[in-house]
């Protein structure tokens, strides 16, 4: 893929959820997990926060902006900007 494929990847992400987002600009795990990452959002959301720390090793969310904890997992947000970084740590995880 080349840059302007990927930045229009990310554009399209970001347009296709900016009308989801919260007053801060996130948005919540299950808006996204099932149509772009093909995941119930509880199994997003655990990766999002490593299992609330228990599981540094599927942290993928490490260094990203997001909200909640995995316990309660409806809860959990991603900011939009780190959203096309979160579902491509997911998808290289899962490869």
């Amino acid at each position: 893929m080349n840059a302007q494929e990927n930045f229009n990847n990310i554009s399209n992400l970001k347009e296709k959820y900016l009308s989801k987002v919260d007053s801060e600009g996130y948005l919540s795990v299950a808006s996204f997990a099932v149509a772009e990452l093909g995941r119930q959002s509880k199994n997003v959301a655990s990766l999002l926060d490593g299992e609330e720390g228990t599981s540094p090793e599927y942290n993928l969310g490490e260094g990203l902006r997001y909200k909640g904890a995995s316990g309660n997992y409806s809860d959990m947000k991603i900011h939009i900007d780190d959203l096309e970084n979160f579902i491509e740590r997911v998808k290289n995880h899962y490869k």
